[in-house]
């Protein structure tokens, strides 16, 4: 099974580390079988480009996604090495799967374009080769419905773990602010 993993892993190009965020209640599950695709039977409500695996280029995006509270601020977010390999450009909501996006597109991922992003001249490249979106975001040419870039895979063998970062959501009466725990 880990070797299935690896090959898909490693024969998919553009690697990028990019932001997941999830509810506290799932790091358990993630940590223990990884990030995972929607069942079949899910409902399909909440998935702009089809059941994947969502990720960010924007901290501040997937933020969102830990559902923290005053009462409980404490979240979790995940920096994954992700096998994006050639990118589908979506500007509106689209039912995707990894077969029709391969079969009828020819891609492996799907980038939801967002108005907002890191100019990619800025972009870092680690030692390994995988790409690390930064800097600051600025209006992108489109001007679609995502405020922020998505990337969606939609096979679990191209996601690969690489750092948790555990935050304390610090709210006062109007805004909230992040620290590092």
């Amino acid at each position: 099974m880990f070797k299935k993993f690896q090959d898909v892993f490693q024969s998919i190009d553009n690697h990028k580390l990019l932001w997941h965020g999830s509810r506290l209640s799932n790091v358990i599950g993630i940590l223990s079988k990884g990030l995972r695709v929607a069942p079949p039977e899910a409902p399909n409500n909440g998935y702009m480009f089809g059941k994947g695996i969502y990720f960010a280029d924007s901290v501040s995006k997937s933020a969102n996604y830990c559902w923290t509270t005053p009462q409980n601020p404490k979240g979790i977010l995940i920096l994954a090495e992700v096998a994006l390999g050639t990118l589908y450009e979506a500007r509106e909501a689209e039912d995707l799967t990894y077969t029709t996006l391969k079969i009828t597109k020819g891609c492996d991922s799907t980038l939801g374009v967002g108005r907002m992003a890191a100019p990619e001249e800025n972009y870092e490249t680690m030692k390994d080769g995988v790409v690390v979106p930064i800097g600051e975001f600025v209006s992108s040419e489109c001007n679609g419905s995502l405020l922020y870039n998505e990337f969606i895979v939609y096979r679990e063998e191209q996601v690969k773990l690489r750092y948790l970062v555990s935050l304390n959501f610090l709210y006062d009466d109007e805004d909230v602010k992040v620290e590092e725990t």
